[in-house]
């Protein structure tokens, strides 16, 4: 039997491959990381780690049955009054007062302002600052220090898994509702995307 030679063009195929797989990541970056082999993968998600920035806020309970408890009530309290015609973000901070975390409820839940991935301290809490829908009451969740109620509000860098939508505001209500609706948008042109807020005023949820 005779063996063929290993095709000269291999490593340029290879290249043309490796060079497809870049393009798609600077041209849909949060889609391209599903095809990206490991190496590059990793720094898909070093470069999200880098410029993904999140406004959140969170409402906090005892880490018990009674503590979770009570945060489905809320949560359930807070999606009434969004159906009532409250923007989200006004019934989240109005509720946020009953928080046991008593830096942030004092804000409204607010956890910090466009905040960059593992500011926060608790791991859990970070990752759903990043990983919860947009714009809508999610958990209860689990970390270290309690159950969480969580509202993204805003969230810069991740357009393409939030359907290309970056905050959630407020519309007046259509027809005979009285109110307002709670609208995701994408991201304001005339916003340069570069405020922060202080270091000396980011929750530290220790």
């Amino acid at each position: 039997l005779s063996h063929q030679a290993a095709s000269p063009c291999l490593p340029t195929r290879v290249g043309a491959v490796l060079m497809q797989r870049v393009l798609l990541l600077l041209l849909l970056p949060h889609a391209a990381c599903l095809v990206l082999p490991g190496p590059l993968r990793q720094v898909y998600y070093d470069w999200v780690a880098l410029n993904a920035r999140s406004t959140t806020r969170h409402i906090m309970k005892p880490l018990t049955t009674a503590g979770r408890e009570e945060l489905l009530l809320l949560k359930q309290q807070v999606r009434a009054d969004v159906t009532a015609g409250s923007f989200v973000v006004d019934a989240f901070a109005s509720a946020a007062t009953v928080s046991i975390d008593e830096e942030s409820c004092q804000n409204g839940g607010l956890i910090g302002r466009r905040l960059r991935q593992g500011v926060c301290i608790l791991p859990e809490l970070d990752r759903a600052c990043f990983t919860a829908p947009l714009g809508e009451v999610a958990g209860p969740l689990r970390s270290s220090e309690g159950y969480h109620l969580v509202l993204v509000e805003e969230r810069l860098g991740l357009a393409m898994h939030d359907g290309g939508n970056t905050r959630v505001v407020a519309e007046p209500a259509s027809g005979e509702r009285s109110g307002v609706r709670s609208v995701l948008k994408p991201a304001d042109p005339a916003d340069d995307g570069n405020e922060l807020l202080s270091p000396v005023n980011v929750v530290t949820l220790v």
